[in-house]
């Protein structure tokens, strides 16, 4: 009796093996979903979720993060899926997820900025605060504590002190594929002015705190196209500190052919000429350190045809009218170089020149000192009257004190 009791004991067993060997799929599935719908923090939303056992992969359709309230877009980040590999511990059930690698198909950021310079970035970690932390379970189901209690003996309790990144673990950084970027500014204009950044290629990282309730820190490399035409490219390499009461973020930019008519907003208000066409190529440097502007600039234009705006005609800037002014910034192949630095507070910031826009104005230094010499010696009265000398002076005391600018 006891030989057939554990021959049937046996069978039992083999036979809960098969079932679960076959069912593996719906147990992972069920209580995977189960685990990550239940503890996803209340500001992330998504569709659905798969697990694919045989080849390690598991899939987010429809992932999306809450915009802080205010702003005009109801999503901070739209991502048509999530694509992860990933190792599982715990034998039957688990009680883990370490994810190896994750890749964001057609990932949809926006970025804004309203009208009393509040941005949705900076914003969104008081927003994340705002939701109380949920309390961890130690495993996925409490039917996973059940198989790992010895028979008759209790259950083991929950720790409910377990954090999420003690039963997930993430990668240090994220792939990106086909994504888009949307710049609203609501500074510039009245109505929001926006700028959208296609076909987005590369990497980002996201640091957060034990709970995954926090962002304590963003870097990225990012390439695409501006406002969907590939013949204007851009690579913008930064990073961002949202734990500073102001805005912390370093930004590279890296652009090749975008027209200027784009950025009108933020030269129209400043400049004395209209670019009716044009391109620019350069490396733009926009750091930021709690609200204090660091930046150091180099703009190539070309192709660019321009008039002066009404009312500036006789505009003049370092004693020269503006097509007297270009120039001399115009190299041999007609495109326009300058350069320039930004430093300053964030909302009252102060420009510089850089050393190629000094080298520029040191050769129409050159020519108006000249000029105003031949006129002394060739003008009778300027001579007698000092005029010229004075006005010499006065020129060269200007150019010392422009060269002195940092």
């Amino acid at each position: 009796m006891i030989k057939k009791i554990l021959i049937a004991l046996v069978i039992l067993a083999i036979i809960s093996a098969v079932v679960v060997y076959i069912y593996r799929q719906a147990i992972i599935q069920y209580y995977g979903e189960k685990f990550i719908r239940d503890n996803l923090p209340e500001y992330v939303r998504i569709d659905k979720i798969k697990f694919d056992l045989v080849n390690r992969v598991f899939s987010i359709g429809g992932l999306k993060i809450l915009n802080p309230p205010g702003f005009l877009a109801k999503y901070l980040l739209v991502i048509e899926e999530v694509k992860c590999t990933y190792r599982i511990k715990g034998a039957f059930f688990p009680e883990g997820l370490y994810v190896k690698s994750i890749y964001f198909k057609k990932p949809e950021i926006s970025v804004e900025r309203l009208s009393d310079g509040r941005i949705n970035l900076i914003e969104m970690d008081r927003f994340t605060k705002s939701f109380p932390a949920k309390s961890m379970p130690i495993s996925l189901s409490d039917e996973s504590l059940k198989a790992n209690t010895a028979p008759g003996s209790a259950p083991q309790s929950a720790d409910k002190t377990k954090k999420l990144s003690d039963i997930i673990k993430l990668p240090p950084s994220f792939g990106i594929t086909n994504g888009r970027l949307f710049f609203i500014d609501s500074v510039p204009y009245q109505d929001p002015y926006e700028i959208i950044i296609d076909s987005i290629n590369g990497d980002i990282s996201i640091s957060f705190n034990d709970n995954y309730t926090g962002v304590l820190g963003v870097a990225f490399i990012l390439q695409g196209n501006l406002n969907g035409a590939s013949d204007e490219t851009l690579k913008w390499i930064g990073s961002l500190n949202p734990q500073t009461p102001r805005l912390t973020m370093s930004n590279r930019f890296e652009v090749s052919g975008l027209r200027i008519r784009t950025f009108e907003p933020y030269y129209d208000a400043q400049s004395p000429i209209i670019f009716k066409r044009g391109q620019f190529s350069g490396d733009l440097v926009f750091d930021f350190n709690n609200g204090n502007i660091g930046s150091t600039n180099e703009v190539r234009l070309s192709n660019v045809i321009f008039q002066t705006k009404s009312g500036s005609e006789n505009a003049q800037f370092w004693d020269a009218s503006v097509p007297d002014l270009v120039k001399y910034f115009t190299t041999t192949s007609g495109d326009i170089i300058f350069d320039f630095k930004i430093k300053g507070d964030m909302n009252n910031p102060k420009f510089y020149l850089g050393p190629i826009s000094k080298r520029a104005l040191t050769s129409m230094a050159i020519d108006k000192i000249s000029s105003y010499a031949i006129n002394q010696i060739t003008n009778k009265t300027g001579a007698a009257t000092g005029g010229t000398v004075d006005k010499a002076a006065d020129y060269i005391d200007m150019f010392k004190e422009l060269i002195k600018k940092k």
